[in-house]
């Protein structure tokens, strides 16, 4: 079997700044956290007259999330995978430029080994997080697999969480 190399990218060559806004009036029911990328049930207590500045998500799309923890040293960034929602202003939010497997770009963008460093390079101190500077973000690159590659490691990583969320409820 032969191996393919993979392919070293600028971040601005895969994804752009995403400034879609909620001018449809996606409702509040629609609004995800981007801490977890999961529908916020009440809603975050916006105002009626800022929800059109709410910026648009779609699947695939990443909101970077500032806050550090041990884990993420400089912030992270967390895939949209639940479906069309919107979220707040200050966030920053990115699109795909073309369609990339979701279930790959997920775990990948996540990933603080790969991220860490980049995000270093790609983000400013800010007064409760950090702010990602994407002029600096899309400078950086990363070394990415060919979209075969990327359906199958995302398939596996898929199944992977499946397995070990089973093994958790089951414990």
């Amino acid at each position: 079997m032969k191996t393919i190399a993979w392919e070293q990218r600028k971040l601005g060559e895969l994804y752009r700044k995403n400034n879609e806004r909620n001018t449809d009036k996606i409702p509040y029911n629609k609004i995800l956290s981007v801490a977890t990328m999961k529908y916020k049930d009440e809603g975050n207590g916006a105002a009626d007259k800022s929800i059109s500045t709410y910026k648009v998500l779609r699947i695939g799309d990443i909101g970077y999330e500032g806050h550090t923890s041990k884990e993420f040293s400089y912030g992270r960034f967390v895939l949209n995978d639940m479906g069309l929602g919107i979220m707040s202003p200050r966030f920053t939010s990115l699109r795909p430029i073309r369609e990339y497997p979701v279930k790959f770009w997920k775990y990948y963008i996540h990933n603080e080994t790969i991220m860490g460093p980049i995000l270093k390079r790609s983000t400013k101190s800010g007064t409760m997080m950090n702010e990602l500077v994407v002029d600096d973000l899309f400078k950086e690159t990363i070394q990415v697999p060919r979209i075969e590659e990327q359906k199958k490691i995302g398939d596996l990583f898929s199944k992977l969480e499946k397995l070990i969320t089973l093994h958790q409820y089951k414990s």
